[in-house]
């Protein structure tokens, strides 16, 4: 905590003495959602409201130091009795950095200072940083939120990284060390490389690490420092293809695989492993996705398009209509999933079916949606209906509906 609160501070001063940097300059954009719904736990209709919303900046301070910075905000229901009280709501640093750069004939090399959320290992964020591309995550995987959303696993913590990106070949390299608080009882130190490349018809992006918990479970005893297990955590995204062609995309991911002497190997299970399998195609203006799912709670609770752990959809959506002076993208996307459930359930497919056959077993569900320019910004909208739960006689449960605006400052 003492060391959390030194380097905030370090870093504010920073920012607010920009005038002893040369020129420097700020660019960003912030944008907002509300959420629709109702308490499915009510007896009878009760609405849910909620706002999420984010600011996300860079201040260049020269050609070669620059700090991003990202806050969010996340509220509960402020539809209540009391509609002018005050709401309870979560507030979040998701990322502050300070970024170093400097040049060779072969390579720019960046080293940062984070806390936070750092180059999120299943977003593409650290794609577009390094290589300047378009997105290519998937839309299944999208929040409107800056860098919330899918994660294979959280480059999350106090640290310091350093990336060498090649200028003969579309390379990067990456170490990364953190420490950061994710067991309950204990610091967790961290340690990860990763390895990016961006060619016309291949996109990767590879991450691999370990962390063990910083504990001295032996006072007493003629040691310092002692581990007795070891976390194995490791991401992937692929896309072979590109945003032109057809394609195929792909993200795997191990979140905290256990290894420990006792046990001899990699304890790893359904619950912390991420598959999202993607086949694109491109038909006239529009395109058509099919992806096949099995992703962990944590991250179906922090996505928009998904509330099921395990499941398929077909997205159809053309992201090229204009109507007027209005550039629109209109989708809508088919979803079934089934809650609880993972990949491994299906080694015995007959069962497996044999017991989704109720409406709570299952969820289908049809969510149009469309994105267009509006006044500085992008306006995005999305209606969700969930078939089943029309079916248990609670028609209002099954609605969802989604606003959000962004803009850049």
């Amino acid at each position: 905590m003492k060391a959390k609160k030194l380097f905030s501070s370090i870093l504010i001063t920073v920012l607010l003495t920009g005038s002893l940097w040369a020129a420097a300059s700020f660019s960003g954009y912030s944008g907002a959602k509300l959420q629709y719904a109702s308490t499915p736990s009510a007896e009878k209709y009760d609405p849910d409201l909620t706002l999420q919303a984010f600011v996300q900046g860079q201040f260049n301070f020269s050609e070669n130091v620059w700090s991003h910075l990202e806050f969010s905000i996340d509220t509960k229901d402020f539809i209540s009795d009391e509609l002018f009280s005050s709401t309870d709501a979560k507030f979040k640093v998701d990322e502050i950095s300070l970024i170093f750069r400097s040049r060779i004939e072969t390579q720019a090399n960046y080293f940062s200072i984070f806390m936070g959320t750092y180059d999120p290992v299943g977003s593409d964020v650290f794609l577009q940083r390094y290589f300047g591309i378009q997105p290519v995550a998937s839309k299944l995987t999208e929040s409107w939120l800056g860098l919330s959303g899918s994660i294979l696993y959280p480059h999350f913590g106090l640290g310091i990284s350093d990336v060498i990106k090649l200028n003969n070949a579309p390379i990067a390299l990456g170490t990364y060390i953190y420490v950061n608080h994710e067991d309950e009882k204990y610091f967790v130190f961290n340690a990860d490389a990763r390895f990016a490349c961006v060619y016309r018809y291949l996109t990767w992006d590879l991450a691999v690490g370990l962390g063990t918990p910083i504990a001295n479970k032996y006072k007493g005893e003629d040691v310092i420092f002692a581990v007795d297990t070891i976390y194995w955590h490791a991401g992937t995204t692929l896309l072979v293809g590109n945003n032109y062609t057809p394609s195929l995309f792909i993200q795997a991911g191990l979140y905290n695989a256990p290894f420990n002497k006792t046990s001899g190997k990699i304890g790893f299970g359904p619950s912390n492993m991420y598959v999202l399998i993607e086949p694109r195609f491109i038909i006239g203006n529009a395109k058509l996705v099919i992806s096949a799912y099995n992703l962990p709670q944590e991250t179906v609770n922090e996505i928009m398009l998904i509330d099921s752990t395990l499941g398929m959809s077909l997205n159809f959506y053309s992201e090229n209509l204009s109507i007027g002076s209005k550039e629109m993208s209109l989708g809508v996307l088919l979803n079934v999933s089934f809650p609880n459930k993972t990949f491994m359930d299906l080694v015995d497919p007959m069962g497996f079916f044999a017991n989704t056959i109720l409406p709570k077993d299952f969820d289908l569900s049809v969510a149009p949606y469309m994105s267009t320019n509006f006044l500085s910004g992008r306006l995005n909208t999305k209606l969700t209906v969930h078939a089943m739960k029309i079916m248990t006689g609670k028609w209002y449960d099954a609605l969802t509906c989604d606003f959000g605006f962004t803009t850049s400052l």
